[in-house]
């Protein structure tokens, strides 16, 4: 099976552009990887409840700061064999990823997930962004752990 378009949500942590790398390895080189930043609306909330800042022009810093890092994160990988956009979305984090895959029909979601080494899978992915897009996916989802994928690294 070709993949021809992979959705991977990026929260600019380590393992979300490990997740990036590696789907950039299972793509067809036809394909074309979508980089996702969600601004999370309960975060931009917080932050106006609190006095620290109003909604809107917090929203809008958050939305410059986060197309300029996936532009970085674009610029860092021009040698990489696919063709990559990026959006910026505001919402749930998860609920924006389910939203967006579905209504761009993608074939496949990559995202990073971050792992406590100590725990079970399902302490590890209970209530987490990860594990509400795996219960509410149509389509393939890939989760990257937190430890280096060698086969990615070297290849």
């Amino acid at each position: 099976m070709k993949i021809k378009d992979i959705l991977v949500p990026v929260d600019f942590s380590p393992n979300s552009l490990r997740a990036l790398d590696f789907a950039i390895s299972l793509i067809d080189p036809q394909g074309e990887l979508y980089l996702l930043h969600v601004i999370d609306a309960d975060f931009v909330a917080r932050v106006s409840e609190e006095g620290l800042g109003d909604a809107e022009a917090t929203t809008a810093r958050l939305r410059e700061q986060a197309e300029r890092r996936l532009q970085e994160i674009l610029d860092e990988r021009t040698d990489a064999p696919v063709q990559m956009s990026t959006m910026v979305v505001v919402g749930k984090p998860f609920a924006e990823i389910l939203r967006v895959a579905a209504d761009l029909d993608f074939q496949m979601i990559v995202l990073g997930i971050r792992g406590r080494r100590q725990r079970d899978i399902e302490e590890l992915l209970f209530g987490s962004t990860a594990e509400k897009v795996l219960r509410g996916a149509r389509i393939p989802v890939i989760c990257v752990p937190d430890v280096p994928l060698h086969w990615v690294e070297s290849g």
